[in-house]
């Protein structure tokens, strides 16, 4: 049997990849310390399940 792969964990990897940049994006231009802290925790989680989507999908 063949075995089939396809490109699913650099899709959803490259999708929080584009999150985790905004997140950080946005904690760069908000003015309040509440919303530069709340992009960073955006910025993190999503570049976490980046990582980790490129492992799941390997």
């Amino acid at each position: 049997m063949a075995e089939s792969t396809t490109d699913e964990g650099v899709g959803i990897g490259l999708a929080f990849g584009a999150v985790a940049t905004l997140g950080a994006l946005y904690m760069l231009v908000s003015h309040a310390q509440i919303a530069s802290s709340n992009g960073f925790a955006v910025a993190m989680i999503a570049g976490m399940l980046a990582v980790a989507a490129f492992h799941v999908f390997e």
